[in-house]
């Protein structure tokens, strides 16, 4: 089960870097309470129809329109996992206790929120924030935490999205970003990893993930000092970047999102010298 797979190597990386080890024991509360038995509040069920047609300009299988929401069910998945955050973060107590109140007053439609972080339409999540009386970021990050974790176990039961022939730079399942990239196999293919539903497919090694540049003067790597095994292509058109596990120097199949996590070194390194992180554009043909 991916919960248990998370746990495991979140608590390696504590034990092997202390200095993150807030950071991870706070990821292993999370894992620890998606582990808990708890009733679905969240399926998934793609269209049928002109799904072929949509994959092929470029859309997702998934839209918010897929999603079917059970609202008391996610009124108490949320409360919980705000409770959670309250009791583990390190900030934003004042947005998450209004952000709480407001959940448990039901006067948030999370459903409509839920469909609204899946399709990239932010004015639904700044409205309900100013209802909340809280950030947007902060709305924003819970709702991206609970759609991770409620798409991540549709998968689990069997949701997948077909990805040959899928050339894009954003998941083909639920059009979410790349967390991470990795390198497989002899030949050392890249496949990029969805950082809100895990699915993973094949892309261009020498291909821009965020904005499909495919010049090579303009695409580099760089490492680590004594890390072979983690690397960071930078795109000097867009300034973004991507990290990337090489799979040929680890020798095992890593969860990529806990991988994200044990580089934040990289993460450093990659912004002191102006590269970002992509974000979640619109998708759709291009």
């Amino acid at each position: 089960m991916f919960i248990e797979l998370r746990k495991q190597r979140l608590q390696e990386l504590g034990r092997k870097h202390p200095l993150f080890a807030e950071i991870f024991d706070f990821y292993v509360q999370l894992y620890g309470f998606f582990g808990e038995e708890q009733a679905p509040f969240l399926t998934a069920v793609p269209g049928q129809d002109n799904s072929e047609l949509r994959r092929q300009e470029g859309f997702p299988l998934l839209s918010g329109e897929s999603l079917a929401v059970d609202p008391a069910t996610a009124r108490s998945f949320f409360f919980r996992l705000i409770v959670l955050l309250e009791l583990h973060g390190r900030q934003g107590f004042a947005d998450l206790a209004a952000l709480k109140q407001a959940v448990a007053d039901d006067c948030l439609d999370l459903g409509r929120l839920l469909r609204a972080s899946l399709d990239r339409d932010r004015r639904p999540l700044e409205l309900a924030a100013e209802l909340a009386g809280c950030q947007p970021a902060i709305l924003e990050f819970v709702l991206a935490t609970a759609l991770g974790y409620a798409l991540k176990r549709c998968r689990e039961e069997g949701l997948v999205a077909d990805t040959a022939g899928w050339t894009h730079g954003y998941c083909p399942l639920c059009g979410g970003v790349p967390v991470m990239g990795e390198l497989a196999g002899e030949a050392g293919k890249k496949q990029l990893h969805c950082g809100t539903c895990d699915t993973s497919w094949a892309f261009n090694r020498l291909q821009c993930a965020h904005c499909g540049n495919d010049d090579v003067a303009t695409l580099e790597y760089f490492t680590a000092e004594g890390d072979a095994s983690h690397r960071v292509n930078v795109c000097r058109k867009c300034s973004c970047y991507l990290k990337l596990v090489d799979n040929r120097q680890t020798g095992a199949e890593l969860p990529l999102d806990i991988e994200d996590l044990a580089t934040l070194h990289l993460d450093l390194m990659a912004q002191q010298e102006g590269f970002t992180r992509g974000k979640r554009g619109e998708v759709g043909a291009g």
